[in-house]
């Protein structure tokens, strides 16, 4: 009798533990298991730190305070090269405007090993009045869901996202009518709601 009682109170012991064990799963699991915060608009954007292509940190939240351009791109991308003019008159309209930073995020290293000296020494990215970080396997443009590039990402003073989406409405200048990713900036420092929704003007 004895022995059937001890074996019982085992096994209950035993039930206990396995019970136990998977109350802690389930109350712990939520904390590890939360997916990654993405850059949705109206969201605060997540901070990130990369290097730009002379070696310098940036932080983003360091930035806060100013009204910040993301320019998602890649040194190899036919349709980035397309934009880098039009991205570097709008960066030089506010260059004397502390209110505003630009930055490029390089993704080419998605692909291939980070050459930060022929990133360096890139026409394209020497000419740029703004600093270019390495994007170092996409990582950041993945937070930001631009799965494309090139995609444009305004924050406002607060870090908030205000803007994702194209430059403008054609890669083609001649056709481009819509300064989309200008206008969302404009609307940003004037403390207006953001025109500029998804890549298309609000009429």
């Amino acid at each position: 009798m004895n022995s059937a009682r001890g074996r019982a109170q085992i096994g209950l012991f035993a039930a206990f533990v396995v019970l136990a064990g998977a109350m802690s799963t389930l109350l712990l699991a939520p904390r590890y298991s939360k997916p990654v915060a993405a850059a949705d608009v109206g969201t605060l954007a997540p901070d990130f730190q990369l290097e730009d292509v002379d070696g310098r940190t940036f932080t983003l939240s360091q930035h806060r305070g100013q009204a910040v351009v993301l320019f998602f791109g890649s040194v190899n991308c036919p349709r980035t090269a397309d934009y880098n003019d039009r991205v570097e008159r709008l960066a030089r309209m506010y260059a004397s405007d502390d209110r505003v930073s630009f930055f490029a995020l390089d993704e080419t290293s998605r692909t291939q090993p980070i050459q930060r000296q022929s990133l360096r020494i890139a026409p394209q990215i020497a000419a740029r009045a703004f600093p270019t970080l390495i994007d170092a396997q996409g990582k950041v443009a993945n937070r930001y869901s631009a799965n494309e590039t090139p995609t444009f990402v305004v924050l406002d003073a607060h870090g908030v996202v205000r803007y994702r989406g194209p430059f403008d409405n054609s890669p083609d200048l001649a056709f481009a009518t819509q300064p989309l990713c200008a206008a969302a900036l404009a609307d940003v420092l004037g403390g207006a709601p953001t025109s500029a929704v998804a890549g298309f003007i609000r009429q």
